[in-house]
């Protein structure tokens, strides 16, 4: 989890070195766009989760410790079907054109969006 402060953005974890994003950019342009907008994954079985003993929990030694929240444990086999999906992100933008052109009505107002002025705004 991330700590933000104010005035200062999104602060990492001490000792995280960001990625070089300028060099992802680049290669990211450079590579040949797929000859179709969409890609089909699965049928596959996926391993979600862990085995986390909540007994080690109380120990202070954390080194080779896993952490996990509630729902991540216990470890268990998921079967997902065959689905297509994009192979590029959605943007704001694009949901923003979708949600405006009749997916109201399938799916609610994001909550990380508002309206300010009678503009819709992402917070």
């Amino acid at each position: 989890m991330l700590l933000r402060t104010v005035g200062r953005g999104t602060l990492p974890p001490s000792g995280f070195t960001p990625p070089s994003w300028s060099a992802l950019a680049d290669g990211w342009d450079k590579a040949p766009l797929s000859s179709s907008p969409t890609v089909t994954l699965g049928p596959e079985t996926i391993t979600l989760g862990h085995d986390d003993s909540e007994n080690d929990d109380a120990s202070k030694e954390v080194g080779g410790h896993e952490f996990g929240w509630d729902n991540e444990h216990p470890q268990r086999q998921v079967d997902v079907g065959a689905f297509r999906i994009d192979w590029r992100p959605i943007s704001n933008g694009d949901f923003y054109e979708f949600y405006n052109s009749g997916g109201s009505a399938k799916v609610a107002f994001p909550k990380s969006w508002c309206t300010i002025d009678g503009e819709v705004c992402v917070r």
